[in-house]
């Protein structure tokens, strides 16, 4: 069960992850000027905050599109009777799925897919339905970029 402690965090703690957020590869150096410390300083409170659980990692955001996906599904998947490991299994397995989330419902899942085209969504989907009932729906828009939680 992950810690769901909350931990205090002070104006210049919310800046530097504000900063963060935008741009992880921002400077120690830029940091401090920006939140009025120095570089070590600013290095001891990343560490706090990373040592607290508060900054998990340190990522990059690939551009799906680019890299040839041209469109992104979620997958509703109810297993059938018997199958949810199974269906873990095979859903771990795909490389493909970004996310998968288990959750309250009729369905166990939530899946997100990246796609190169249409068929991509039979050709992965398929192998499942003797194991599982799908529901797909094809994303048009994305009004809410993934984002952080609010920590302010």
């Amino acid at each position: 069960m992950p810690n769901t402690t909350k931990i205090d965090l002070d104006h210049i703690d919310c800046k530097l992850l504000d900063a963060l957020s935008a741009d992880a590869r921002t400077s120690l150096r830029q940091l401090g000027e920006l939140v009025g410390l120095s570089a070590p300083a600013v290095r001891d409170r990343i560490r706090r905050l990373e040592d607290e659980g508060v900054i998990e990692s340190f990522t990059i955001r690939l551009n799906h599109h680019r890299l040839g996906y041209a469109l992104e599904a979620f997958v509703r998947i109810e297993p059938l009777p018997g199958r949810l490991k199974e269906i873990e299994r095979a859903l771990q397995g795909m490389p493909e799925i970004t996310h998968c989330a288990v959750v309250t419902g009729e369905d166990c899942f939530i899946a997100r897919i990246m796609l190169r085209d249409i068929d991509d969504l039979s050709r992965l989907l398929d192998p499942l339905h003797d194991k599982a009932r799908t529901r797909s729906s094809i994303v048009k828009s994305v009004p809410v970029p993934a984002r952080n939680a609010p920590y302010r």
